[in-house]
């Protein structure tokens, strides 16, 4: 028998392609999805901060698209870039062109500089800091005026706590010439991972979890992990009901499952504690204004405004919102262990927006809504890479899967979430 822990992407992957082999699928809360899920309020429709989906692997963009076969919009990327009072499109090194002459001139020279004068490091990613990383590859202005203090807002940590080994996918190094180009205003090509990207045209992010019930077995809803016994390979719950299982995977954020398995060695069990990760306040708002930006979502490195992107579903689709208004989701991160009464978040949301000139003074706020996400980022820092395959190598010896985001503990997509429970799937259904 194989039990799933986590009814989000990844474990709802699993279970639909590992048809054939006897399963039951708990998951802790009464829907599936994970934090791919939206809900509906006061007219409005939410997702759990952006979801967008890009996609690298053929097969992955295959099934996705069958399942919402119909049901998907295609949308060339609109993202910004705010900071100097004026927007700049996204990625920042090769779209400096508006910006003020000497903040471009310190990027280009900079970004020259990483080509005339290499570095001479040749320490392993997992080594060499993030902060390290941007200076080698981007140049002292790049990382002066957005990537440093975009990054730190982001992972509430300085920089040279974090390495490098998960940067390369998502912040290309570009070329001389597209550095140059942007710094003229030239647009030939399109430029990193994701410059178009595909939205359910109804129901939200969530329509597709959904998409994926009518192929998967029953879920046991409301149902949360306490405890594992890896020796008896037996799963409680917190409503005391036991399941005996030949193989155990789990969706849910590694220090949890660790926690839960009490009979793991102590020092896998601090490593696994020692884990870090940032969490997000999520602030989902409807307001009675149509069109408060054209733009899908802006990025804000400056200290003066609270969050760090802002993004407006109501462009991803009409769909999502009341007509005559716009929703935004606003992000803003922070230490797990610190909290912000949302009275006060909305307020310095607001102000920060007014700011931004996407708000008016006048502007009538008709929903509001803050999630706080325990769990968003996982850290990659030294302790990290030190002992991460240390507690997946004893799990797996334990008949344990972790899998997914957080249940790899790395930053990854929702298209590597589906791929990691298909590779899965076919692995036990092989054995």
């Amino acid at each position: 028998m194989i039990v799933i822990i986590g009814a989000g992407l990844a474990g709802l992957s699993t279970a639909y392609h590992v048809a054939g082999v006897p399963y039951r699928l708990f998951e802790k809360e009464k829907e599936a999805g994970g934090l791919c899920r939206s809900y509906q309020m006061d007219g409005f429709t939410f997702d759990m901060t952006g979801h967008l989906l890009h996609f690298r692997q053929a097969e992955i963009r295959t099934l996705v698209e069958s399942l919402l076969a119909g049901r998907l919009g295609k949308h060339i990327r609109r993202s910004f870039i705010y900071s100097h009072r004026t927007y700049t499109e996204y990625p920042f090194q090769v779209n400096t062109y508006g910006l003020p002459p000497e903040v471009v001139r310190e990027c280009l020279l900079g970004f020259i500089a990483t080509l005339t004068h290499p570095s001479a490091h040749s320490t392993k990613p997992e080594d060499r800091s993030f902060k390290a990383w941007i200076l080698e590859n981007l140049g002292e202005g790049m990382a002066k005026h957005f990537m440093v203090p975009f990054n730190e807002k982001l992972w509430q940590v300085s920089l040279d706590e974090l390495t490098s080994d998960w940067v390369s996918w998502l912040v290309p190094k570009p070329d001389l010439k597209d550095v140059v180009n942007g710094a003229l205003g030239i647009k030939d090509k399109a430029f990193g991972y994701n410059p178009s990207f595909l939205y359910p045209v109804q129901g939200g992010i969530g329509a597709l979890p959904k998409a994926f019930l009518p192929a998967v077995g029953e879920i046991t809803y409301g149902c949360e992990l306490v405890e594992v016994d890896t020796g008896r390979r037996r799963a409680t719950f917190q409503d005391g009901h036991r399941e005996d299982y030949g193989t155990l995977i789990s969706t849910i954020p590694i220090p949890e499952l660790v926690r839960c398995c009490t009979d793991l060695p102590r020092a896998i069990r601090e490593a696994a504690a020692a884990l870090r990760c940032v969490s997000v306040y999520n602030v989902n708002l409807g307001v009675a204004r149509e069109r408060v930006s054209d733009k899908h979502w802006i990025y804000f490195p400056e200290p003066e405004y609270p969050f760090y992107r802002v993004g407006f579903p109501m462009n991803f689709s009409p769909s999502l919102g009341r007509p005559g208004c716009s929703s935004l989701y606003v992000e803003v991160s922070h230490q797990p262990t610190e909290v912000t009464a949302p009275a006060v978040l909305l307020r310095q949301i607001r102000e920060g927006l007014e700011r931004a000139g996407i708000f008016r003074t006048e502007d009538d706020i008709i929903v509001a809504d803050v999630r706080d996400i325990r769990y968003a980022y996982v850290l990659y820092d030294k302790h990290r890479a030190r002992v991460l395959p240390a507690i997946l190598e004893e799990l797996e010896r334990r008949g344990i899967y972790s899998i997914g985001r957080y249940g790899r503990w790395e930053h990854t997509s929702m298209e590597d979430a589906i791929a990691q429970g298909k590779h899965l799937a076919e692995k036990l259904r092989a054995t």
